[in-house]
This record gives structure tokens, C-alpha cells and sequence, in this order.
């Protein structure tokens, strides 16, 4: 929800709506984990996020960094207007386990 006095909006939310992360709830599940930091903290899914704060998300395969530009409202279909792509670089290939060719679920 949308501090309308701050001009804040709940970190969940706002990746959610910025289209950054597909459901609130993965959101949420992202930050408890650590995999989302806002201004190079830490952040809780309710932490509040404004204009001109940098979210860095690390991805399965991906670390990606935005500035936030805007706040995007729930009524209006945002796109990408709503942050600035500063970095996507991949993340490290050896930190991805992939199956065992041996074991039940390799090929």
C-alpha cells in the first residue's frame, strides 16, 4: 500500500507491480530470503521504497539492479517506466547445481 504522505511503497508491492517479480507473495518470499536488497540492505518485504532507491534482485540466473523512477499506482498497467535497469549481469554458473547425469532426475 501507498503511504500517500511519504510517497512510499511497500517493497513487495512494488516489485510486484513494477512487474519485477510476477506475484506479490514470490515477492515476499524473495526479500525474507535475502535475494532482495534496497540500497545495499537487506530488506524486509514491507519496507518502504521511494523514488531514486536501488533494488538489486538476485534471480536464479540473474543479479539485476534498478533505480526506481516511479511508483506505480495498482489502477495503471505499468510497464517498465517504473524503474531503470542499472546492471543485469548473470550469476556465477558454479553456484547453479545442476542434476548428476547418474542420479534419478539427470538424463
Amino acid at each position: 500500500m501507498m503511504d500517500d504522505t511519504t510517497g512510499r511503497l511497500r517493497l513487495d508491492l512494488y516489485l510486484k507491480r513494477s512487474r519485477l517479480v510476477k506475484r506479490r507473495s514470490l515477492a515476499a518470499t524473495l526479500c525474507q530470503n535475502g535475494y532482495v536488497k534496497l540500497n545495499d540492505r537487506e530488506a524486509s518485504p514491507g519496507k518502504g521504497v521511494r523514488v531514486g532507491d536501488r533494488i538489486e534482485i538476485r534471480y536464479a540466473r540473474e543479479q539485476l539492479l534498478v533505480e526506481v523512477v516511479d511508483l506505480p499506482s495498482a489502477t495503471r498497467k505499468s510497464t517498465n517506466s517504473s524503474y531503470s535497469i542499472i546492471s543485469s549481469e548473470p550469476v556465477n554458473e558454479e553456484l547453479i547445481q545442476e542434476p548428476d547425469e547418474g542420479s534419478p532426475t539427470g538424463s
